[in-house]
């Protein structure tokens, strides 16, 4: 086979994958967010009240913090106009079930990180549309793509989001055993299909990727570091319980990938956008598990201290 006829081959590929991806992303994300909802009571949202200050900090950091870096970052290193908005559409993504997960195997405050998750992924439908918007003005990129009306936005992320959310509480407040039963066989399609979204965006951004893989590896490695580190710092800086120091590093530097792929794939239709996300995609898993296996043994640290603590007293 000549190079012209794999050219061919590739290209036909990457528009097959790109079909794919628009058709599954959004139904990949309403899945996501009804199995967010069937884990979610009232109560999760009274952790507001219950904890002010951790709540507060998660929202403001995930909500204005990781968008503003992400724009500076991308002004910072140069990076070509589609690694830039890319990451600026990745940022404006707050996190989502993932980080849950990894909360969970810190064992640290799983009942805040849902309730972040819950409130970030309602408020940021509002603030989304007005970064990308942002984005798509200060870095121009080729193939005419104006900023988008925010309220047709607005109503396509409502549809995709807050819509399944409240389905999946309203079923999990109608019938609560079947919830239960319910939300692990969801959390395991959403991994498995996410998988085959990040194959599928591989071979629909492949030249993207390719073209700007040295610019974009380095640029995601130092988002997600900062993030990261950012959550961790300002938990520490304010003086939370270990277990949400964990929870908020996780929630601010895990962002939502399935939320970030549809915007790009569904709403904007431009998979080359997507190849900060699918590297961000390879990156983050390694820091977020090397950070949980650090998280286990600072909070059993601080059990240690508790419990010789109370023995004293």
């Amino acid at each position: 086979m000549d190079s012209s006829h794999l050219t061919d081959l590739l290209h036909s590929l990457s528009a097959q994958a790109e079909f794919i991806n628009s058709s599954l992303l959004k139904w990949v994300l309403r899945l996501v967010m009804v199995g967010l909802g069937l884990s979610l009571t009232a109560a999760d949202f009274k952790r507001v009240f219950v904890y002010p200050k951790a709540v507060s900090l998660g929202l403001l950091a995930q909500i204005f913090g990781q968008p503003l870096l992400g724009f500076g970052l991308a002004l910072l290193f140069g990076v070509p106009p589609v690694i830039a908005i890319g990451l600026v559409i990745l940022s404006a993504c707050p996190s989502g079930v993932t980080s849950n997960a990894y909360t969970f195997a810190s064992r640290a405050d799983v009942p805040l990180c849902i309730t972040l998750s819950a409130l970030t992924s309602i408020s940021t439908v509002f603030t989304i549309p007005f970064f990308i918007n942002l984005g798509l003005r200060r870095f121009e990129i080729g193939g005419a793509l104006p900023p988008l009306p925010a309220s047709r936005m607005l109503l396509e992320l409502i549809g995709f989001t807050i819509v399944p959310l409240a389905i999946g509480m309203i079923v999990r407040a109608s019938f609560p055993a079947f919830a239960e039963r319910t939300v692990e066989p969801i959390r395991k399609s959403v991994f498995y299909l996410m998988i085959f979204v990040f194959v599928l965006g591989g071979v629909a951004s492949y030249e993207s990727i390719l073209a700007h893989f040295a610019a974009a590896g380095a640029l995601v490695v130092t988002m997600n570091v900062l993030s990261m580190a950012a959550g961790y710092g300002l938990a520490r800086l304010f003086r939370l319980p270990t277990a949400q120091v964990v929870t908020l590093t996780f929630e601010v530097g895990v962002h939502n990938l399935a939320l970030a792929l549809t915007v790009i794939y569904t709403m904007l239709k431009r998979p080359d956008l997507a190849a900060t996300v699918l590297l961000y995609a390879v990156v983050m898993p390694a820091t977020a598990l090397a950070f949980v296996a650090f998280a286990k043994r600072l909070i059993a640290e601080e059990e240690r201290r508790t419990v010789a603590a109370q023995r004293v007293a």
